[in-house]
């Protein structure tokens, strides 16, 4: 398991893919959403690492990583550990993607004129402003469906891999549930709205059709508002298409990464 050190924390990174395979292609570093770890993204680790270098980081206070204490910031925090990692692994042409807060963090760390520059974004089910007013309903509504969608698949015994990812990001959660409150916290004190226009990477917005936290309506309100983005929708996802739709996720992500190539290529 590898970890690299920061600011007196050991931070966790999971890093799947054959060097000798990708060393061609960009690799993906992925971060993780509110009170949730890289298992979020076990399905993309899978799928993907057979042809680019994935990378997902345990956020400090998340999966298997140390917890700093106290408040934090997805600009002054996260971003920071996130650029900390691409340091410690010498990154240079990667594609940082991000999911919810992590979409946060994603666009924060792109906005820092000082650290190493992404070659693109995904930006998944997020926003460039996170108050908690505007998503209290949508996170109590999610909460529920998820704890539905659990128990019917308990009740028949359903063990899709969906299924035992939500359920243990699930565990995960009830099992620390001051991470997921600090990690609220957070997202309510972020607001990027009037910066926002400064991201000059390339961008692809991602979004499920039935999210009931960020509406498929703020994600192109978001691709409106960034200078080089296109949106797609996952049918049939909520606030987690990754999860949920992970065929589907996983195709329209490839289909972005073919065209990021083909630019280059041109």
């Amino acid at each position: 398991m590898p970890y690299f050190h920061h600011r007196g924390a050991q931070i966790h990174y999971a890093d799947v893919g054959s060097r000798e395979v990708t060393t061609q292609r960009p690799p993906l570093l992925l971060v993780h959403g509110a009170g949730s770890s890289h298992i979020s993204w076990a399905l993309q680790l899978r799928e993907l690492s057979s042809t680019n270098r994935m990378i997902a980081i345990d956020l400090s206070g998340h999966g298997k990583s140390d917890d700093i204490g106290g408040a934090v910031s997805i600009d002054e925090t996260y971003s920071l550990e996130v650029a900390a990692l691409v340091e410690h692994l010498e990154l240079n042409n990667f594609i940082l993607v991000g999911h919810s807060m992590g979409g946060g963090v994603a666009m924060s760390y792109s906005l820092n004129s000082s650290l190493t520059p992404p070659k693109a974004l995904v930006l998944v089910d997020t926003a460039p402003v996170l108050e908690l007013s505007k998503l209290a309903l949508g996170l109590v509504k999610e909460a529920i469906e998820d704890r539905l969608f659990i128990f019917k698949s308990q009740f028949f015994e359903d063990y899709t891999d969906t299924y035992k990812v939500k359920e243990l990001e699930d565990r995960i959660r009830r099992a620390n549930p001051g991470v997921l409150q600090r990690d609220l916290a957070a997202c309510d004190k972020f607001n990027i709205t009037d910066r926002v226009h400064n991201i000059k990477e390339d961008a692809l917005v991602l979004v499920g059709e039935h999210d009931d936290i960020i509406h498929p309506k703020v994600a192109e309100n978001l691709r409106n508002r960034l200078p080089n983005a296109n949106l797609a929708i996952v049918r049939g996802a909520h606030h987690a298409p990754m999860i949920e739709q992970p065929a589907e996720f996983n195709r329209l992500l490839r289909d972005y990464l073919a065209r990021v190539e083909q630019k280059d290529n041109a």
